[in-house]
């Protein structure tokens, strides 16, 4: 079992390391919740994150991690031993130091939009992780399953590729491979009747028509008024 994880965390590492540039060492951002976690299911932290990424690590928390657990402490005794396990780690600079914010926001802050830290976010915060998964594209979630460190497959939305980048991969693909491009099939226009005003014949059509058909009529003779009285004092 332990082989097949690991399989499958190399394999997740891959895809972000080939997608979103996380080279190692890696950096794990832990929250107060994972170290909760990890202290009830009896998780040496330091010794097992490491040796489930397969490379070297620095864990780190903030300012802002440590000193919300150490609140909640005072209020609830159990919270205590949690307090005990995050602050061994050492502290990155989050940029709110003097001026504390809540756990959750500082953890989302440091990860920003794109993650240009290149964390790896270790929380047992449903809502933290959603929002990974929503807002924070490229960024590896671990968390403890039955108190096993776990990478958490990439969503959809990070294998969705923007209209750039799947121009630039179709370009990449015809330059190294000589792989053709497949244009989608071009849609039949539909015959559309004609319109009105080009229906209309030209001016010299007409006219030679018209000398066509003048040509051919016959005259009609009309009698003139008296003319039949004239005939007759003329036999007389």
């Amino acid at each position: 079992m332990k082989i097949r994880r690991q399989k499958k965390s190399q394999k997740i590492l891959a895809f972000f390391q080939s997608n979103f540039a996380l080279q190692a060492p890696y950096t794990v951002l832990l929250d107060a919740t994972f170290c909760r976690a990890a202290l009830e299911g009896k998780v040496l932290i330091k010794e097992q994150i490491p040796k489930y990424l397969g490379a070297q690590t620095k864990i780190v928390t903030t300012q802002c991690i440590i000193l919300e657990v150490e609140k909640l402490s005072k209020i609830s005794s159990k919270l205590y031993g949690t307090w005990i396990v995050v602050k061994q780690f050492p502290v990155h600079k989050c940029g709110h130091e003097g001026d504390p914010v809540p756990a959750s926001f500082c953890a989302k802050s440091l990860l920003g939009k794109n993650n240009p830290g290149k964390y790896i976010m270790a929380s047992q915060d449903p809502e933290l992780r959603s929002h990974v998964h929503q807002e924070v594209v490229g960024t590896p979630i671990l968390y403890l399953h039955q108190s096993a460190p776990t990478l958490e497959k990439p969503t959809k939305k990070v294998y969705k590729l923007s209209s750039h980048e799947e121009t630039t991969l179709k370009t990449l693909k015809r330059k190294h491979f000589g792989e053709t491009i497949q244009e989608p099939p071009r849609k039949k226009k539909k015959a559309k009747n004609p319109h009105s005003l080009s229906c209309k014949k030209s001016k010299k059509v007409k006219q030679a028509n018209q000398q066509k058909t003048d040509g051919k009529r016959k005259r009609k003779r009309h009698k003139r008024k008296g003319g039949a009285a004239k005939d007759m004092s003329r036999s007389e």
